[in-house]
């Protein structure tokens, strides 16, 4: 037999034998969780689905090591210089780094039993309570049985390699004509390709991430297709990155006792869910229909833009519906967004809350309104598991995630998916189905058109010069013919059709280090059940009441464990929101800026556009603001850290 067959050989035989061994680690952890499959969405399909994804994960990190083994060996078969110190080297590299990744698995099952998530970054913190939890788990005799069960299986896999180089020595180096040197470099070159596709781990765009572990909503299930070896790099990756924060500004008890003083918040100061409000509503179950819609980059300067030209039809609509005119977003990027209208979270800065691979687990509007039976859905233009989306959503109350894997590919026009137009119309036709359920239903469609790289139709040229100027026109038009469609439903009758941006835009010329404009968004709240519409509030609010207002509007009873509230009935003294690197604070009249990195602060009067900076004038105010935004930012760290951010 010639050296190249040989070492494709001795390379696979040992990458599948992993991968066969990896998946017992998982049937043990299947076999030890059957108290977590007691659901009613856990049918063999599902199981079977979860394990399938495993052995996608696990073949990431077998191609990983396989990658250098496969490599060094062919270009020594082809060179005719196989030996006996190569395979012997490659044997131990193979026992150690497959060792250590069956180490890994071991000792994953009795702390996924014990904290129910996978080994993670914190099982080094020593002094924290991960690390100490991990030492009363290995220190447990009773889960000693794991450690047996990892020294069996390395002392089978250790044979397998040894024996598995033994049969490739023997081999022998034939000779190759030019032909089969042809036929084998070809070989040789796709096999290759496929370790190297295995270690990114899909063809797609993007490479493989932990969301991909995620699809439906049994939260263990998620995680048994996760690869322990994989997760626990992927947590270090990730804890490894220094984050902005403003914790040096407060301690965690001082900013938790102003948020319960500015929350009216009369519960003990020690109470386990420090925010925690229980909102007392009306007991019937009115089953009416919420359709929110995440505008991408909307800025609310873009409805006056032009005499109103480039938004005519939310400009409209604005005459049918409560409108909320000082309105802000948490922060400038959609992951922020998403996760401060459902969830009631604030931006924390550049953290991204929902890439963090321990998904965090929330108390929002999907999970509230799944619990009272209603169907919970997301659509997006692009992949699912762009920003962990699909993970973070399905572990927090939306039941289906619709994206791009579900369009035809006929319809992806860029990196980011589809169009707005079609979304609207794939979408509408699942609403329809929806509402044949007789159940009510919660949808949310995030939109993308309004984000560069502009694919603008024909006819919206003429609204403008300006690409970004003439995108709008569509993705007000997008909306139009959505709503029109809805119109003629049965269910257009008994729903709330809730319209923000995500985020906002830079418009027009930046007075302040912090572009309001990238955070000013319209809120419009339209339903036909409304008989005091149209309405115009000019109450401060921010993305994170959205949650507490929209269950106030359905008068829901429910425990409002966010940093939200219902700005119908209630106001804020000051709202507030971060863009990357800075803090903002808005009132009625002045604009307070802080940067944590430079510890430079302002206070401007943005009413008046003033750019003089009156923090020095009034020294009161911008501390007040400035605590205010700190305190409620640092809370949402500390609940976040101490996994208190949802309730049940």
């Amino acid at each position: 037999m010639n050296s190249i067959k040989s070492v494709l050989r001795y390379v696979l035989t040992i990458h599948f034998s992993a991968l066969l061994l990896l998946s017992v680690f998982r049937f043990i952890l299947l076999l030890s969780n059957t108290t977590n499959l007691n659901d009613e969405s856990v049918t063999l399909a599902t199981i079977t689905t979860a394990l399938t994804k495993g052995i996608w994960f696990d073949n990431v990190i077998a191609c990983y090591i396989s990658i250098l083994p496969l490599v060094v060996l062919l270009v020594l078969g082809f060179c005719k210089q196989l030996n006996k110190i190569s395979i012997k080297i490659f044997n131990f590299y193979y026992i150690i780094l497959f060792g250590l990744v069956f180490a890994i698995s071991a000792s994953d099952i009795p702390y996924f039993n014990y904290f129910f998530k996978h080994l993670n970054s914190s099982i080094f913190n020593w002094k924290e309570e991960g690390g100490s939890a991990l030492q009363l788990v290995l220190q447990e005799p009773s889960y000693y049985i794991y450690f047996f069960i990892f020294v069996v299986i390395l002392v089978l896999f250790s044979t397998i390699v040894i024996r598995t180089g033994r049969i490739t020595l023997k081999q022998g180096q034939s000779k190759l004509s030019k032909k089969q040197y042809s036929v084998y470099i070809a070989i040789s070159i796709i096999v290759i390709g496929l370790c190297l596709l295995g270690i990114r781990g899909r063809a797609g765009e993007n490479p493989i991430k932990t969301s991909q572990a995620y699809f439906c909503n049994n939260s263990f299930l998620n995680q048994l297709g996760l690869n322990p070896t994989f997760f626990l790099l992927r947590s270090i990756i990730e804890n490894s990155k220094k984050h902005i924060s403003a914790n040096h500004l407060m301690k965690d008890e001082d900013a938790l006792s102003i948020v319960q003083n500015e929350l009216n918040i009369n519960c003990d100061k020690e109470a386990h869910f420090p925010i925690l409000r229980n909102i007392d509503g009306c007991k019937e179950n009115k089953d009416i229909n919420i359709v929110l819609i995440l505008m991408e980059s909307m800025s609310a300067e873009f409805l006056s833009m032009k005499e109103g030209s480039l938004t005519p039809y939310l400009n409209e609509l604005i005459k049918e519906s409560y409108y909320f005119e000082n309105f802000y977003s948490a922060g400038t990027h959609t992951n922020q967004g998403v996760v401060a209208t459902l969830f009631g979270l604030p931006s924390l800065f550049d953290k991204n809350i929902m890439k963090n691979v321990e998904i965090a687990k929330c108390q929002g509007i999907p999970r509230i309104l799944s619990k009272r039976g209603y169907q919970t859905s997301f659509f997006v233009t692009h992949e699912s598991q762009y920003d962990n989306m699909n993970a973070f959503l399905l572990e927090n109350g939306i039941q289906r995630m619709y994206a791009q894997e579900d369009y035809p590919a006929s319809k992806v026009v860029n990196g980011y998916g589809v169009q707005d137009d079609y979304l609207f119309e794939y979408a509408m036709k699942r609403i329809i189905e929806q509402s044949k359920q007789k159940t009510p239903f919660f949808t949310t469609i995030l939109t993308i058109s309004n984000h560069p790289p502009y694919i603008v139709p024909e006819k919206f040229k003429l609204v403008s010069k300006e690409p970004c100027e003439q995108i709008v026109a569509f993705a007000d038009d997008a909306i139009r013919q959505f709503m029109s469609e809805a119109k003629k439903q049965d269910w257009y009758k008994n729903t709330i059709f809730v319209l923000l941006g995500d985020h906002g835009k830079l418009v027009g010329k930046t007075t302040y280090d912090m572009p309001l404009s990238y955070n000013h968004i319209p809120l419009i709240i339209h339903s036909a059940l409304f008989d005091d519409a149209p309405k115009v509030f000019e109450n401060l609010g921010g993305q994170i009441d959205i949650t507490p207002t929209l269950l106030g509007l359905l008068d829901y009873s429910f425990d409002n464990n966010t940093l939200g509230i219902d700005i119908i009935k209630q106001k804020r003294p000051y709202i507030f929101f971060t863009s990357d690197d800075m803090m903002g604070c808005i009132n009625s009249k002045h604009f307070y800026v802080y940067n944590p990195i430079t510890k430079n602060e302002g206070l401007y009067d943005y009413k008046s556009k003033n750019i003089i900076n009156e923090r020095n004038s009034y020294i009161s105010l911008a501390d007040s603001m400035r605590n205010y935004s700190t305190s409620m930012l640092i809370t949402t760290d500390y609940l976040l850290k101490n996994n208190l951010t949802r309730v049940n």
